[in-house]
This record gives C-alpha cells, sequence and structure tokens, in this order.
C-alpha cells in the first residue's frame, strides 16, 4: 500500500520543497504500507534539515519526514536577522593550516567570478544545510580574526568567495560605531547598530529620490575607498534562513550595505558606481578632495565652499601621501604621491621662459630623471607624483623592459626602446586618421592595480626641452601612450579616470579573461557612412550656394 499525506495548506503557501529524507525512513515508511494523512489546520518539519518537505523514494512514492510543529497561521515575514551559532571547537579546527574546512579567501579584483551575475537560490535550497555553511563562512570572513577589542562589520556577497549564489550577509555592529564621532554619526544615520543579518535572493526598490553620498570600501579592492551616491530608504524583500519572507524597509546606513552586497551580485564593483575622482588611497585620508568633487553627505542640503589658490597651495605643501613606507629609504617604498594626494587632481602651472633656468625647475628635472633612471619608474614620470606642480614629464623605455616582453605584446602595442626625455609645457593632439587603441595600463600613484585604457594610436606633440629648444614631432605605438598617460597627470587626470571600469584589476591577473565587453587590441577607424539622400542634400546647397540671387546677378548691357 502507497504511503500518502495531505499537506495542501504548505503546497499552496510554497512552503514544500525537496528534503534530505534518509533511504531508511522512507524504506520503514513503505513497508508498514501506512497511509499517513495530516491533521487538519497543522505544519511540518522535515526532521533533518528543520523545514517542511517532502522526498521522493526511489520507486517515485511520495514520502515525507515530518514532525508536527504546531498550527501554519499567517506566513512569516522577517527582516533576515540571523544569530550566528556558537562554533569553538569548528573554528579551531579551521585554523589549522591546510585544514579542508577552512574558510576561503575574499576573490581579488580581477577575477571572473567577481564579473558574472549570481545566480537565484530555489526556495527549496534556503533551508539545506549546505546554503547555511555558506551564511556561516560569509559572516566568518566579513568578521575576520576575533582579537581583543576589534568588531568589524560590512556587507559580504556569496560570488565574493566564489559561490554564484544571491545571498549577502551584512551587520554594523557597535564596535564599528564606536570608532566614529557623534557627527559622524549623525550624517551616516549611524545611531543605532545593525544586527547581524542574512538574506537570500535579495531585491531592493528606491522608495523615494532621496540620495546620499559616502566614502565606502570593498574587500575586493583593499587599501582604497571611495565615495558613491546611493539611495537612503530602499525597500527590501527576499528570503531569510528558514524559509520566511523577508519584507522590510532600510534606511539610511543599512539601506547603504545591502545596495553594496547586490551590485556584487550583479557583477558591479566598487569602481563601477563611485565617483572616480575620488577613489584614494586608505594613507590619504587626511587629503582635501578635488575642487571639482562633490561634497559628503545627503546630495543637495548643504553647498561647499570652494577653496583658493592660497588654500590649495597651502593644503598642497603639506606634501601629500606616500604610503606607511614613506620614511624608508629601501625597502621597496612608494616614490611616487599614492592617489587621493591632492596636487594629483590638480592642473599643474606652466612654466615660462624665465624659469626654465632657475633652481626649482632644474631641480625638477633632475629629480625625475633620477627615478627614471633607477628603474622604479621605467616608462617615465610627472612632476606632480614627485610633489611638483609644474608641467614637466620624463618618458623613457628601455631596451632591458623591451626584451622582457613577448613577441606578440612588442608587436601588438608597438614597443620600442628610447632613451629618458624631457618634454617641458608638452601640448598633445591625436594625429589626423588615427585609430584607436586600446591596451593595460599601471600607474605608481595606484600600486598594484591596472586597467585597459583606450588613446590614440599616432599623436602629434609640441614642447620644450630642458634647454629651452621648441620641439614638434608625431610619434605612435607605446610611445605615443606613454606620453599621453604622464601629460593626463599635468591636467590632474589619473588613468582611472579614462579607464574601461570593468577591465579594472590587481596587475598579477594576468592569467584572468577580460570581460566581453570590455576592447582590447587597436580598434580601426569608423568610416563616415554618408546615405544616398545625405549627397542629394549636399549637393542641393552646393548648388544653390554657386548660383547667385536675382539681387547678385549682374546686369548685362542693355540693347
Amino acid at each position: 500500500m502507497a504511503a500518502h499525506i495531505v499537506l495542501n495548506h504548505l503546497v499552496r503557501r510554497r512552503r514544500i520543497g525537496r528534503s534530505c529524507l534518509l533511504a531508511a525512513t522512507v524504506a520503514s515508511v513503505m513497508s508498514a504500507g501506512l497511509r499517513i494523512v495530516a491533521p487538519s489546520g497543522s505544519a511540518f518539519r522535515c526532521l533533518f534539515c528543520s523545514a517542511g518537505c517532502i522526498a521522493k523514494s526511489s520507486r517515485g512514492v511520495s514520502v515525507v519526514c515530518v514532525r508536527v510543529v504546531g498550527p501554519p497561521g499567517r506566513a512569516k515575514t522577517s527582516d533576515g536577522s540571523w544569530i550566528m551559532p556558537a562554533s569553538d571547537t569548528a573554528d579551531l579546527v579551521r585554523a589549522i593550516p591546510g585544514s579542508p574546512t577552512a574558510d576561503r579567501d575574499v576573490l581579488p579584483l580581477g577575477k571572473k567570478e567577481l564579473r558574472r551575475k549570481a545566480k537565484v537560490v530555489a526556495e527549496e535550497r534556503v533551508t539545506n544545510l549546505k546554503s547555511l555553511d555558506v551564511v556561516g563562512e560569509l559572516v566568518r570572513v566579513m568578521r575576520g580574526p576575533r582579537l581583543p577589542g576589534r568588531e568589524k562589520g560590512g556587507v559580504l556577497a556569496a560570488p565574493q568567495i566564489g559561490t554564484p549564489s544571491r545571498l549577502l550577509v551584512l551587520e554594523d555592529p557597535p564596535g564599528e560605531i564606536a570608532d566614529l564621532s557623534q557627527e559622524e554619526r549623525e550624517l551616516q544615520g549611524r545611531l543605532k547598530p545593525v544586527p547581524l543579518k542574512a538574506i537570500f535572493n535579495p531585491r531592493l526598490r528606491p522608495t523615494n529620490n532621496r540620495t546620499a553620498i559616502f566614502w565606502e570600501r570593498n574587500p575586493c579592492l583593499p587599501g582604497y575607498r571611495a565615495l558613491v551616491e546611493r539611495a537612503l530608504e530602499v525597500q527590501v524583500s527576499g528570503r531569510d534562513t528558514e524559509g520566511n519572507e523577508v519584507s522590510y524597509i532600510a534606511r539610511d546606513w543599512e539601506a547603504r550595505l545591502l545596495q553594496q552586497g547586490v551590485d556584487m551580485l550583479d557583477g558591479l564593483v566598487l569602481t563601477d558606481r563611485c565617483i572616480m575622482r575620488s577613489l584614494r588611497a586608505l594613507d590619504a585620508k587626511g587629503e582635501l578632495l578635488p575642487p571639482d568633487c562633490p561634497h559628503e553627505g545627503p546630495t543637495g542640503e548643504t553647498s561647499k565652499k570652494a577653496l583658493s589658490e592660497k588654500e590649495l597651495d597651502a593644503a598642497v605643501q603639506q606634501g601629500g601621501s606616500r604610503g606607511l613606507l614613506a620614511g624608508v629609504p629601501i625597502i621597496g617604498r612608494p616614490n611616487a604621491l599614492l592617489a587621493g594626494s591632492l596636487l594629483l587632481r590638480l592642473r599643474a602651472r606652466k612654466v615660462q621662459p624665465e624659469q626654465l633656468q632657475s633652481a626649482e625647475v632644474q631641480g625638477a628635472i633632475q629629480d625625475l630623471l633620477n627615478e627614471v633612471s633607477s628603474g622604479r619608474h621605467p616608462f617615465g614620470i610627472a612632476a606632480p607624483q614627485l610633489g611638483s606642480r609644474l608641467r614637466i614629464i620624463v618618458t623613457s623605455e628601455s631596451q632591458e623592459a623591451v626584451d622582457k616582453l613577448s613577441e606578440g605584446t612588442r608587436r601588438s602595442q608597438e614597443h620600442t626602446a628610447f632613451k629618458p626625455s624631457v618634454l617641458i609645457n608638452p601640448v598633445i593632439r591625436r594625429h589626423q586618421g588615427s585609430p584607436d587603441a586600446c591596451f593595460f595600463e599601471r600607474s605608481a600613484s595606484l600600486p598594484g592595480y591596472e586597467a585597459v585604457v583606450c588613446r590614440p594610436l599616432e599623436i602629434d606633440v609640441e614642447g620644450l626641452r630642458a634647454n629651452g629648444e621648441l620641439v614638434a614631432f608625431t610619434v605612435r605605438g607605446w610611445r605615443a601612450r606613454i606620453l599621453q598617460h604622464a601629460a593626463d597627470i599635468l591636467d590632474g587626470v589619473l588613468y582611472v579616470d579614462r579607464m574601461e571600469r570593468r577591465s579594472f584589476r590587481r596587475d598579477r591577473m594576468k592569467d584572468e579573461e577580460v570581460p566581453a565587453d570590455v576592447p582590447i587590441g587597436v580598434r580601426p577607424v569608423k568610416k563616415q557612412v554618408v546615405t544616398r539622400r545625405k549627397q542629394t542634400v549636399n549637393k542641393q546647397q552646393t548648388m544653390k550656394r554657386q548660383v547667385p540671387s536675382k539681387k547678385q546677378r549682374p546686369r548685362g548691357p542693355r540693347r
């Protein structure tokens, strides 16, 4: 006699899915030949996976491993809050080097998993043990190691550790808020901590048009932060760890964390959303923002006072940021100013003819030549990167650097060795008919990262040599790219302002695939297609211009 069960009320509410029912339980129920009928108004949960489940035996007979837990009533809704179960022994096992249960690391920027849209988690899989294990792992990775006096929160999405599922965890613990001043708490809307939450298949919808701009960080982009504009209030929906529907309104900082997490589920990272001119190293925390950057806080509520030239010069004199190893003379410290230094975002001043032989200009030229000849900057450097607000660049490419490249790279990017070359007040224009070339670039001001930048393959250059001689020449290939890269810095522009944002990655990710929508290589010039109708109109306009009007026609001799 087949085993059956009546669970109509659970089916209608979609509270039933597949279960982790043991084969022995299925066999025992079937061998007993029992007909199991559920009492009216009862709910059931699996003894093994603690969820209302239906499993199918090998004979195709529907069997349920359940126990009565009370009347179902209305479907529960929650805000996704979750309590992390204590597992001190398991944590010790995970901490053993090489342990098979060790937590995964956050993927670095450039991994293809971060650029793919995460998959929706089926409702029957939300409450199973494997999903809960991923939730626990996300929380442990987000919080980091347990240290005295340290409490870390934030948001972390499943793709950031390599799981392609729409799942995120978030938390804003009291320890994070305690480090803020009262003014910062009120401005950011962080007066109360946000408890630990885990949400499957989160969906967000802004409830109004109010937005705010605040600093954000991303564990896939360590060492950097940037300003991002986001909605102040969102309607949240999804599923919690028990399969209940999540439905509530998130505000202020919690709304920001949720939007940041959903971005990661959609294959978007910090550099896809941020105000790029605000991107900076964490060491440049005390540096002023560029004059054209929006202020921090709710948009449209307060105005930002523009700094005068004197105030900008005073800020520049502070020296900028060179990282934590700025005072170390030998151990590979960054010799160039890091992104976030105000000087890198200001337009450098033109060198006047009477200044060419001054100690300031000649000293800046010598410093640039020394940096290039030392090998720390093999392709060149601009004066602002060394702390001088002058329009001077030095470019080069040694034969040794060219020899390290593969034959294919040398040909496609057109690398040729040339000696260090000084150029003062450079003026660069696209050569007529030049196509665009899209290749990866790096900068000493953003160490450890690279991105694809599209620039003209061939350019016309004008400027002064160190002795004041005026020069004008045309150059193409990698040398043209170096010149454009350095000249941009003189205008307060870094390569990240021009890059293909989805190509930004760690520079050690050379073997990773570039997203399909990112152009690579030389792009041919698009020929202007003129339609037949347009040609006819142009011809008529030309003929009209050639035919003089009645008033302009010369009068012939009267007969």
